[in-house]
């Protein structure tokens, strides 16, 4: 991408967010999430618990702010496929993505996963194969989302397997590729210490540690964004 065209990215998105912030400054907090275990917040011994988006919501509150934080949506095994179909036909969920000032998604492992388990022989050309599908689905969700939600969209990307798999490894750094399109949260390289961020090493959800520095850095990255002025 060349510099002009950065340029015009940079300001398109800038001015999309100071319009969010007009829209919020004296107003309630409206954020939706979308997604999978990651998302809902499933800890390292797949109970559902504080997630980064509840750390989120406690750090507006402590701004004076009124937050209405919806997670209803997430469950630990949603797939693209399944939260399209969600998006296409829940009336209920198409005016809350209407109404809501900020949305953070998370999905796509669970298609890796089981597109992954239906390889007998998996390679390098149907992993990239798989892949590609990934990204005709996730492209759908996208536009079919943007029918309802008109601001950016904030993504929370994967972090690093926990399974000794080459494979499993490089399909979770191509899928971070395709949802690192809009604002993004990455994972993969921010809980890289997993005897920190992943109290059991058998299992792929963080712990409390993890959700809270997901947390920091969303706040760090939507400070950004939004102005800063948008939470102070």
């Amino acid at each position: 991408m060349n510099r002009p065209i950065k340029l015009l990215v940079l300001i398109i998105m800038s001015l999309s967010v100071y319009f969010i912030y007009q829209n919020t400054k004296e107003s309630n907090i409206q954020i939706l999430s979308l997604g999978d275990g990651l998302s809902k917040g499933i800890n390292s011994y797949t109970i559902s618990e504080y997630s980064h988006l509840n750390y989120y919501e406690d750090y507006l509150k402590k701004q004076n702010k009124k937050v209405n934080l919806i997670t209803k949506y997430s469950k630990k095994d949603l797939t693209i496929h399944e939260l399209l179909e969600l998006v296409k036909t829940n009336n209920i969920l198409k005016r809350d993505l209407m109404e809501s000032h900020m949305l953070f998604i998370t999905v796509g492992y669970n298609d890796l996963l089981y597109k992954m388990s239906l390889e007998e022989d998996i390679s390098i050309p149907k992993l990239n194969k798989i892949i590609d599908e990934i990204n005709d689905e996730y492209n759908k969700l996208l536009k079919e989302i943007s029918k309802y939600y008109k601001n950016e969209i904030i993504v929370v990307g994967y972090p690093k397997s926990n399974k000794d798999d080459y494979y499993l490894s490089l399909g979770v750094r191509k899928l971070n590729k395709i949802l690192n399109s809009n604002t993004y949260i990455d994972t993969y390289n921010l809980l890289d210490n997993r005897n920190k961020y992943f109290s059991n090493p058998n299992n792929y959800y963080p712990n409390r540690q993890g959700y809270k520095k997901m947390y920091e850095e969303i706040k760090r990255i939507v400070n950004y964004w939004y102005l800063i002025d948008f939470i102070l």
